[in-house]
């Protein structure tokens, strides 16, 4: 792996991987939909991801960018469908055109949290738009071969740019509002850097077709909030456990969801690291720069 075409660079996920790849002197051309910077592409336009490729003619390319809005999604069908399952379709035609190998992130949201968490091999029954549109682009991009879908959730890092979910915490103690937070929604949290670095050690040995990657605690996002504060520092008084059928959401929620990291262990050797972990290094972060 050599040269890199990280399409949504400007996102959690695409800077982490941009950095690491730097880091790794991985040569990376990122795009953005809003420019700024990067290499303009649109997964609604055939024209700009061709143009995307020529300007870049890279080796791997990491399909990091989608229509994450799951109650946008569930607004707008039709939108979500171009974005998150036509345009990974569009750019497998392109890596199987120009000879790339194509890593595509995936969700859990293609399954229905009626029995999880899930392994690869477990049938999928996506309760959303979100989830729907997303396993349209992850059937299509495994359709090209030798390319490689990393399905992952509830993913987290310190970036002020982001609204993750502990951006939102950070920012909603801060600010001495109240959070509502479900208690009724279970996955795995997911660090943004650590999960950079499997896939591309996953990516970089040739692992192709489905695996998870996601953090190893399984817990709901009350659970979640209360460990963050805790780590933190944080009186977790703002934070509200309310049931999901209390939040308003536009689209359903696979409740009981989250992901099994046993394929990922056998192949790395290691899976990723516990939640506290992951949250202590953000705590270093706060403390010494915030």
């Amino acid at each position: 792996m050599k040269r890199v075409l990280i399409i949504g660079a400007s996102g959690q996920v695409g800077g982490t991987l941009a950095s690491l790849c730097v880091r790794r002197k991985i040569e990376v051309y990122g795009t953005s939909r809003r420019g700024q910077g990067f290499l303009y592409m649109d997964l609604a336009d055939k024209a700009s991801i061709a143009a995307g490729f020529e300007k870049s003619a890279p080796d791997t390319v990491f399909l990091c960018s989608a229509m994450t809005h799951v109650d946008n999604c569930e607004r707008d069908p039709g939108l979500a469908t171009l974005v998150n399952a036509q345009g990974p379709g569009l750019v497998a035609e392109e890596c199987l055109r120009r000879g790339s190998k194509l890593v595509y992130f995936s969700t859990e949201y293609v399954f229905d949290g009626a029995a999880g968490p899930y392994s690869e091999e477990d049938p999928v029954s996506p309760v959303s738009v979100y989830g729907r549109t997303k396993l349209g682009g992850e059937r299509a991009v495994l359709n090209l071969k030798g390319s490689l879908a990393v399905r992952t959730t509830v993913v987290y890092s310190h970036n002020p740019a982001s609204k993750n979910f502990i951006m939102q915490l950070i920012s909603n103690y801060r600010s001495g509002a109240k959070m509502r937070v479900p208690l009724d929604q279970y996955s795995n949290p997911t660090y943004a850097p650590e999960l950079a670095a499997a896939v591309l050690d996953l990516a970089g040995g040739g692992a192709a077709g489905i695996y998870n990657v996601v953090g190893p605690d399984w817990m709901n996002r009350y659970e979640f909030a209360l460990k963050a504060c805790s780590v933190f520092g944080f009186d977790p008084g703002f934070i509200e456990p309310r049931p999901t059928s209390e939040l308003g959401q536009s689209a359903p929620r696979p409740l009981k969801a989250g992901l099994k990291t046993g394929k990922l262990v056998k192949r790395l050797g290691r899976g990723l690291p516990p939640t506290a972990e992951s949250l202590a290094k953000i705590a270093a972060v706060i403390e010494q720069y915030e």
